[in-house]
């Protein structure tokens, strides 16, 4: 009976993380812009993109995808295109105008020579994923928050190097 309640439970969290998911994470993305920026930012934010819902979830949708079918040809391409795929909520946070696939394309390029330093930035946080562990999660309310602010980080200064990089 407890294993049937809780196979319930997660298919149902499953459920709403597929469909909500994607829409979610562009509010947060929008949220963490707003604070890296120094802008004023409110915890309804967080949910200020619903009105985006179909866009949202398509480009969780399609990362995901992506990300699986690259993954058949073997794992490591699946990672890389991971990290490629990275800033696409970013770049919809930013420029609202943009379609799931044109934001995804655009995180592509955006992530070309950088993938490397993405990944170097996650190892950053290993030590402190390891100790999550012995809070038995709990130590993620605090640590996924600041991981993400950190990646906010990230994508700007990559927006400013291209910027200079352009401008050169």
């Amino acid at each position: 009976v407890v294993a049937g309640v809780l196979v319930s439970a997660a298919s149902t969290l499953s459920f709403l993380h597929l469909i909500l998911g994607g829409v979610i994470q562009l509010g947060y993305a929008k949220f963490l812009l707003a604070q890296h920026d120094g802008k004023e930012y409110q915890v309804k934010d967080l949910f200020s993109q619903f009105d985006r819902f179909g866009v949202g979830f398509l480009q969780s949708f399609l990362r995901g995808l992506y990300v699986f079918l690259w993954t058949l040809l073997f794992i490591i391409p699946g990672i890389i295109k991971g990290y490629s795929y990275a800033m696409t909520p970013y770049i919809l946070a930013d420029h609202p105008e943009l379609t799931a696939k044109q934001a995804i394309e655009a995180s592509q390029t955006m992530m070309d020579g950088y993938k490397g330093d993405l990944f170097v930035l996650g190892l950053t946080f290993l030590g402190w994923d390891i100790l999550n562990v012995f809070t038995l999660g709990i130590g993620s309310f605090w640590l996924n928050p600041y991981k993400e602010a950190a990646y906010a980080a990230f994508y700007r200064e990559l927006l400013a190097q291209r910027r200079e990089t352009s401008v050169e």
